[in-house]
């Protein structure tokens, strides 16, 4: 076995996809027994899941494989790249990525197609289940009768509920999105929430069910209850806050009326016997239950609405009878207790929250006040209380419990979705980076990556060509977590697609990665780009290319000088995803004098010190002027940068890639 074959069959078992090579004119397929062990099938027997694809492939992804197999065979493509379902010997469908380039005649017939194929059915399936869950977790926030919502650190509006934009007069979510309570209230309630919630944000201490006067800015006003908590991101970082808020202003209004009902009252009854046709008015008039009870908790006096709740036509048809004769014991038990001792004490149980067993086994929940019911002379003649329904409001708070409850599971399994997304981020970086030889000239590599969170935006490849001849490339995404993910894995599907074809010219294939990023975030309305620097070297021609990507100079160690490699404007280009159709430039450096060169993402020098002062780049360039190798250099980076931060830790994404270069004539 060449060394070629050997590094190739080592790279491939570390990637851990199978090998294919069909014979376009025969139809003879050759399957590596990694993609055997794929498929579910022995050395013999397998079928051509290309030239029989519909039999083989899902009937929901055929139409795309067939396509994008036709484009390389009869279109003249130039590489196959697609995810399929493919059944196995088993009859299971699998998720399958399949990558293959086409070998030409002189006429340019395809006449064979080789490629590599791995099982992507986990990460497949985990994305359909985060799908899934998310689309749960909208279901439920917009089919719930509650204002749901969250707010980022400067109290933006960033994710509602459909109920939340339409109470708020925004219309849609999406019109709701980006504003503040000072787009809907007067200043001065508006202030007060937003104070509220930067102390639930420093404090970490939240609020449940606060009862709120709102203040709206068209002059009207309202009541709410408001429970608001702090909203952390995966790292524990705070994100914002966010909120439950229920409107409850008619049960205020209720409420406020149950005590002018209840002042009112208990002047009536001072003189009862000469104004009883004025209680007998007012009582039948309240929005409230209205009754009076003697000293055995007898019905002495009921207004219409209490005769209504209790199920009998009149006020009269309820005089006389007790407690027991609609509710259940354990309710009666209660009831009686408490007015005895308000007839004893003289004592009132002012608004309590009373669950109501009825004997037709329904539940309600009210709120009451009871009261002594003294006549003219003062002696005690029983109670009298008000009451209002209040199951309607009991109700929602039971739903927003569970809603809460439905919310932290979601977050627990997004939690672990992410972690798994970091370990597959993580997997897809090589331990150790193989050297790059012409003769007795090497190119060797050197890297150390330190995410600063679960899913980083910052990444590095090295792409092995002919002899002597290699492309790498480290980029930085805008951002952290899966946005700053996401991008990152959209920019490795671009590398992948033009590596065969750009290595060797850095500007192109900048270009290549700018045009294709442009075109995959052109329906986002978010600001999101990256900064990259592509290099190549020609160690046969003695001389490194390079171009940029808004991304910071590199520092270069030349006859025994270690400086910042000033790229120019000429070869710095703006960053990838801002500027559609930019066409990148090259910058030729010649080898003859140089030693080594260290590309690294603004992680590395925007370190804070305990005065605020950053790492910078000429502390990093002196860290490199101690010597050595460039992997001895880049650890003296670390060391250093660690021990200048004021907090002994690197709060963004860092990555470093070296190269020495040795053996020169």
């Amino acid at each position: 076995m060449s060394l070629d074959d050997e590094r190739l069959d080592l790279a491939l078992k570390a990637s851990n996809e199978g090998i294919w090579d069909w014979d376009v004119a025969s139809g003879e397929i050759y399957y590596s027994n990694r993609l055997l062990m794929f498929l579910s099938y022995g050395r013999f027997g397998a079928p051509n899941i290309f030239s029989e694809a519909g039999e083989h492939v899902h009937r929901d992804d055929l139409r795309d494989f067939q396509k994008k197999l036709d484009r390389v065979l009869w279109r003249g493509g130039k590489f196959l790249a697609v995810e399929s379902r493919i059944r196995t010997y088993d009859g299971e469908w699998k998720w399958f990525r399949v990558r293959g380039v086409p070998v030409r005649d002189p006429d340019g017939n395809a006449i064979r197609l080789v490629g590599s194929l791995i099982d992507i059915s986990k990460r497949r399936f985990a994305e359909i289940a985060l799908a899934e869950e998310r689309s749960m977790i909208d279901l439920v926030l917009d089919s719930v009768p509650v204002n749901v919502y969250f707010k980022d650190r400067e109290s933006h509006f960033v994710r509602a509920n459909v109920a939340t934009a339409e109470r708020m007069g925004a219309g849609t979510v999406e019109a709701l999105i980006g504003k503040t309570d000072h787009d809907f209230f007067e200043s001065e309630h508006a202030d007060a929430s937003r104070a509220r919630e930067i102390e639930i944000m420093e404090t970490g201490v939240g609020q449940e069910e606060k009862l709120e006067h709102e203040f709206w800015e068209d002059g009207t006003e309202s009541w709410v209850l408001v429970t608001k908590k702090i909203w952390r991101g995966m790292e524990g970082d705070v994100l914002g806050t966010f909120g439950l808020t229920h409107e409850v202003t008619e049960l205020i209004e209720t409420q406020n009326n149950l005590d002018r009902v209840a002042e009112q009252l208990k002047g009536v009854n001072q003189e009862i016997s000469e104004e009883r046709h004025l209680l007998r008015l007012v009582i039948d008039n309240v929005p409230v239950f209205v009754y009076f009870k003697d000293l055995d908790s007898k019905f002495v006096l009921v207004n219409q609405r209490m005769a209504d709740l209790v199920g009998e036509n009149s006020a009269a048809d309820v005089v006389g009878k007790h407690d027991r004769d609609y509710f259940l014991e354990s309710l009666i038990k209660d009831s009686s207790l408490d007015e005895e001792e308000i007839m004893k004490t003289g004592t009132p149980v002012v608004k309590k929250l009373e669950k109501i067993h009825w004997k037709d086994q329904h539940v309600t929940w009210s709120v009451s006040s009871k009261y002594p019911w003294y006549d003219s002379e003062g002696e005690i003649q029983g109670t009298f209380g008000v009451s209002s329904d209040v199951t309607e409001l009991v109700e929602i708070k039971q739903k927003l419990e569970r809603i809460a409850y439905v919310l932290e599971r979601q977050n627990e399994s997004l939690e672990e979705q992410l972690s798994l997304a970091r370990d597959i981020q993580q997997a897809a970086f090589p331990s150790k980076i193989p050297s790059v030889f012409h003769g007795p000239i090497e190119a060797a590599f050197h890297h150390r990556y330190l995410p600063a969170s679960q899913l980083a935006g910052d990444f590095f490849e090295v792409i092995p060509m002919e002899d002597g001849q290699a492309g790498f490339l480290v980029c930085d995404v805008m951002g952290h977590g899966l946005r700053s993910a996401l991008v990152v894995s959209m920019l490795r599907g671009l590398i992948e697609k033009q590596r065969d074809t750009l290595g060797d010219q850095p500007g192109m294939f900048l270009t290549g990665l700018n045009d294709g990023l442009c075109h995959l975030l052109e329906r986002t309305s978010q600001l999101i780009f990256a900064t990259a620097v592509y290099g190549f070297i020609d160690l046969g021609k003695g001389e490194l290319k390079l171009s940029s990507a808004g991304h910071p100079d590199p520092v270069v160690r030349m006859d025994g000088e270690t400086k910042l490699l000033k790229l120019g404007e000429e070869v710095k280009g703006p960053g990838l995803g801002l500027k559609p159709g930019f066409e990148f430039q090259d910058l030729v450096v010649p080898m003859t004098s140089l030693e080594g060169i260290w590309v690294f993402t603004d992680g590395v020098f925007e370190v804070l010190g305990s005065s605020g002062e950053e790492f910078g780049i000429e502390r990093l360039c002196e860290a490199i002027r101690g010597g050595g190798t460039g992997e001895e250099a880049i650890e003296r980076i670390i060391s250093q940068a660690m021990g200048f931060s004021a907090a002994d830790a690197f709060e963004d994404d860092l990555c470093v890639l070296g190269v020495d270069f040795a053996g020169r004539a």
